[in-house]
């Protein structure tokens, strides 16, 4: 094994970093190891980590026959799998200690030693250098030497080299390739952009319209706020149409009430108010009576329509088209568009897309309406037209919530007919029904629209009292007695019904305390004879409207099972 100087050394490493081109940097590596190591031959196999296999080779020095077959031997044996870089860059091994490779003994006779190197780089090996002589140094000797020359980083550098020009000659081979194919491709395209252009218009505006549909569609199945709906819809109908103005008019009460959607351009006056008036009104109704979409012309210039050609200008029409909502061959209101500026030809497609919209709109319109009339049956009496015994108790609880927040008074009057039994098996539950029809008809039109009047059950109603006295409260009850007492059933004659007053914070610190002040108030005018009003005490008594008559000692002789000593004056109008 050769010595060298520091000077010989240095020029060494020199030339082998200066070295780019792959091919050159392996020769400079295996004359390198030769000289070093005293080898009369090496193989230098590159590898490539990406693809897991051998890569370019290279030979250096005599035997090169037995060398190449020594190096397919070394590739056919080699364990990839059983690989371990450690923290080394250049490990040197004798082969023939190496258990797990077996080359031919006659290969190993001709070319004497075989040491295997393993040039390693930031933790991946890179390369492997077979280099054969007789008589070799010792492995560590070996290692050594050549542990000062940076092998591994050159072969690195040479490889990622040799890869770029291998990349730069692959993409260079493509851009030729696509040059040639886009020379060809050019007037095709030149050819399909007009037809593209002139597609691509039409096929946004389908797509805007499908969006449109979708949308439509989609909520019409899931939204139950139908004014929302009908609002977000004719500003999508007329941006999507491009018009000046969409509206749409809905009626309610056969035309007593009319709600008007609208969506303007901008710079387009908005005529939403105009409909409100009765030239409005008068073009509502016609439009109205219409189940077929209808086109209106300008009416400068149109003799034949029938609707108020002032009013057509006042909106400064030039073109419109009606579209009416119908379902099951009622017109639920009808959609409107128009156009300010120039006069539309509005095709065959377009009115059957919009009339399509219609019909989503109509659905849109029969459940929201559907929705809210369960939404009423929920809360209301169907017999008395008042509020039910579940909406009752959120009321009650809510309103107590609120009078105990702000320090306001709550009263409460619940009202029993009286001898609705008798009613029923002399007369009929119809006249049962139509007493306790009358009596819902009676608090409907004496309460305000802040009280809550509820049929709590049977033939008992109660009246909640927001803001509102006991002395108030009781004037109220009294009254309410009075007209019931005035309301006569055919074949029974005038009924009457007992009343019990509570009210907040005077009897009572929480809501259902107030209920049970009220109706243990209403006990005692049962009790009582009937027919008359009771309010509540602290003590939980009552007193009969208009009297100062204490009546704790007949609630205290009904708690106790016995009876009042005398039967109380039944008090009548």
């Amino acid at each position: 094994m050769a010595d060298m100087s520091d000077h010989e050394q240095y020029q060494r490493i020199i030339d082998l970093l200066s070295a780019n081109e792959l091919e050159d940097v392996m020769e400079r590596v295996g004359n390198l190891l030769i000289t070093v190591s005293g080898a009369q031959s090496a193989a230098i196999l590159m590898w490539d980590a990406d693809l897991d296999t051998f890569a370019d080779r290279a030979y250096v020095g005599d035997k090169q026959k037995d060398l190449r077959a020594l190096t397919d031997a070394f590739v056919e044996a080699y364990d990839i799998e059983g690989f371990d870089a450690g923290d080394v860059e250049l490990k040197v091994e004798d082969l023939l200690e190496n258990e797990d490779i077996t080359l031919p003994a006659s290969l190993l006779k001709n070319l004497g030693d075989v040491y295997l190197l393993t040039a390693i780089n930031q933790g991946e090996r890179r390369a492997f250098v077979l280099f054969t002589g007789a008589e070799l140094p010792a492995v560590s000797a070996v290692e050594e030497a050549i542990a000062p020359y940076p092998i591994a980083l050159a072969l690195a550098r040479g490889w990622e080299s040799k890869e770029l020009q291998r990349e730069n000659e692959r993409l260079r081979s493509q851009y030729e390739e696509i040059e040639d194919k886009t020379s060809n491709m050019e007037e095709q395209t030149r050819k399909l952009i007009h037809d593209i252009t002139a597609r691509d218009a039409i096929r946004m505006k389908h797509l805007e319209r499908e969006r449109l549909v979708y949308w439509i569609s989609n909520a019409v199945r899931s939204s139950v706020h139908i004014k929302e709906v009908l609002d977000t819809t004719v500003e999508k109908i007329g941006a999507t149409f491009g018009v000046s103005r969409c509206l749409l008019l809905r009626p309610h009460d056969r035309l007593t009430e009319l709600d008007v959607f609208e969506y303007t351009q901008l710079n387009v006056a908005s005529v939403k108010e105009m409909f409100h008036s009765d030239m409005g009104r008068d073009f509502t109704i016609k439009a109205l009576s219409k189940e077929t979409p209808e086109n209106i012309e300008d009416p400068d210039h149109d003799d034949r329509t029938t609707y108020d050609r002032g009013f057509l200008k006042e909106m400064s029409l030039r073109s419109g088209l009606i579209v009416p909502l119908v379902m099951r061959d009622q017109v639920l209101g009808a959609l409107f568009l128009q156009d300010t500026t120039v006069s539309r030809d509005w095709s065959i497609d377009d009115i059957s897309l919009i009339g399509s919209l219609a019909d989503n709109l109509s659905v849109a319109i029969e459940n929201a309406e559907l929705h809210q009339e369960r939404e009423r049956q929920a809360v209301m009496d169907g017999l008395t037209g008042v509020f039910n015994r579940r909406a009752f108790t959120e009321a009650l609880h809510k309103e107590f919530e609120r009078a105990k927040r702000y320090e306001h008074t709550l009263s409460l009057i619940i009202v029993d007919l009286d001898f609705l039994k008798k009613i029923n098996d002399n007369f009929g539950h119809m006249a049962g029904d139509e007493a306790i029809r009358a009596i819902g008809q009676v608090l409907r039109q004496s309460s305000r629209s802040i009280d809550f009047c509820a049929r709590y059950g049977g033939e008992e109603f109660c009246l909640l009292l927001p803001n509102t006295e006991i002395d108030m409260a009781e004037q109220l009850a009294e009254r309410l007695r009075r007209l019931i007492n005035e309301i006569e059933v055919e074949g029974y004659g005038n009924i009457s019904a007992s009343l019990g007053v509570a009210s907040f914070p005077l009897h009572c610190d929480s809501a259902d305390d107030l209920f049970h002040k009220a109706d243990e108030a209403l006990y005692c005018a049962k009790q009582g004879g009937r027919n008359c009003v009771k309010v509540s005490t602290a003590q939980g008594s009552g007193h009969k409207s208009g009297e100062s008559e204490n009546t704790s000692e007949i609630a205290s002789e009904i708690t106790s099972g016995g009876a009042p000593d005398s039967t109380p004056e039944i008090v009548t109008n």
